[in-house]
């Protein structure tokens, strides 16, 4: 039993040697992050760390091998020639030979199917869909990848069950216009003067409560008792809401909102995403709101395989209602996970990186991270003072045009 102990022991290093060599192209913490299969991920990544290669790296590895690189199992019949052969490969093998070995350590391997990976843009989810595509064996097990932003994710669900919330098939989602002037409407129906309660700033305020998963009348409770201005904007709310359900229609908001208010209510349709997808990743989760973080947390509820990727240092848009916390608490809410640090950077030079560190340094509330890279040196940093940002903004513009003209 000892000796078969020993060759196991050996059976593993080998496998995993092997599967280090094949992805060598990675660097040790990225290898981690793609080989990581089960349980709640936080990948902290800085800028030009390669966060994006991580990811689709990790969902192709999972669709293909599984848990295959942490998986302890060892064949029943091992011998010692067997492990031998894999000593032998893990030293001298070329790439070639490699992949033609690794199919044999499959562990459990996803379904594409099963796979959900959520971003913020068209762009970035654009992206993430033609690598994929690039990556994968065939064509049609790239498209069964769930890949695509909070919102077109949430529009497919609700496409399949908006009938649920009272929804009919064909609904019509607001846009910026259609939304200003049905609130617009609204307003001169509850006589509220626009002057006294400009249009802007209570569609800012809707767009908020729907971000933090109020309706009318939570809002009302929450912040209309003392104060008369937000008792007129949940008035306004509530009448809005109506007029998009009697419209059958929602507003870009809403799209969240009522999708996580659909799992929350409706039982058996969150058990369906929940068994659905077996894996859930979402890329620059230091952006999410109170809203996609529930959604999130919904839908890798069944299985709680969930990565997020994200850059605690990079988080610029609390005034869209991104919750920071959501990625420095993120191993609080999610217990035992696992945290892997993307600090090599391979965009800039070390003097950048040097100022870089020095500055994000001094940031509060940061799980903290040190950038450092494999170019030295680099060209000295210069400062330019302005007057005012329009100035700013013109200097940095014009800049980049003499540098892109002179390449």
């Amino acid at each position: 039993m000892a000796e078969l102990t020993q060759l196991g022991a050996r059976y593993l290093r080998a496998k995993r040697k092997l599967f280090d060599i094949y992805y060598s192209e990675l660097n040790a913490p990225q290898r981690e992050a793609v080989f990581t299969a089960n349980g709640s991920l936080l990948v902290l990544a800085g800028a030009g760390s390669g966060k994006t290669t991580v990811l689709v790296k990790r969902i192709v590895f999972l669709v293909k091998y599984g848990n295959a690189y942490y998986s302890d199992y060892v064949p029943h019949n091992l011998n010692e020639e067997k492990v031998a052969q894999l000593e032998r490969a893990a030293l001298s093998a070329p790439k070639e030979t490699i992949e033609q070995i690794l199919p044999e350590f499959i562990s459990a391997p996803c379904a594409p199917w099963q796979m959900l990976a959520i971003t913020f843009t068209n762009k970035a989810a654009n992206e993430i869909k033609s690598r994929l595509a690039a990556a994968m064996d065939d064509e049609e097990s790239a498209k069964s990848i769930w890949a695509g932003t909070f919102h077109s994710v949430c529009m497919r669900i609700l496409r399949s069950y908006g009938d649920r919330l009272g929804y009919a098939q064909g609904f019509a989602i607001y846009d910026a216009n259609d939304t200003k002037g049905a609130i617009s409407s609204v307003m001169k129906n509850l006589n509220i003067d626009e002057r006294a309660l400009p249009i802007k700033s209570v569609i800012s305020e809707i767009s908020k409560a729907k971000d933090n998963l109020f309706t009318p009348e939570d809002y009302e409770l929450e912040f209309g008792i003392k104060d008369f201005r937000k008792k007129q904007i949940a008035k306004v709310y509530k009448a809005y809401q109506a007029h998009l359900k009697n419209s059958n229609a929602l507003d870009f908001d809403d799209i969240i909102m009522q999708t996580v208010f659909l799992l929350r209510d409706h039982k058996d349709v969150r058990e369906y995403y929940q068994n659905k997808f077996r894996y859930v990743s979402v890329d620059e989760f230091q952006d999410t709101n109170h809203a996609q973080f529930t959604l999130t947390a919904f839908l890798c509820g069944g299985h709680k395989n969930i990565m997020v990727v994200g850059d605690d240092d990079q988080s610029i848009y609390r005034f869209r209602g991104a919750v920071i916390e959501n990625i420095l608490g993120f191993d609080r809410k999610y217990k035992d996970t696992k945290v892997i640090k993307l600090e090599q950077n391979y965009r800039s030079t070390g003097v950048i990186l040097d100022a870089a560190n020095a500055i994000i340094s001094k940031n509060q509330g940061r799980k903290g991270k040190n950038l450092w890279t494999d170019r030295k040196g680099g060209s000295n940093i210069s400062l330019k003072l302005c007057e005012e940002q329009n100035s700013e903004a013109r200097y940095i513009v014009d800049k980049i045009s003499d540098l892109v003209a002179s390449k």
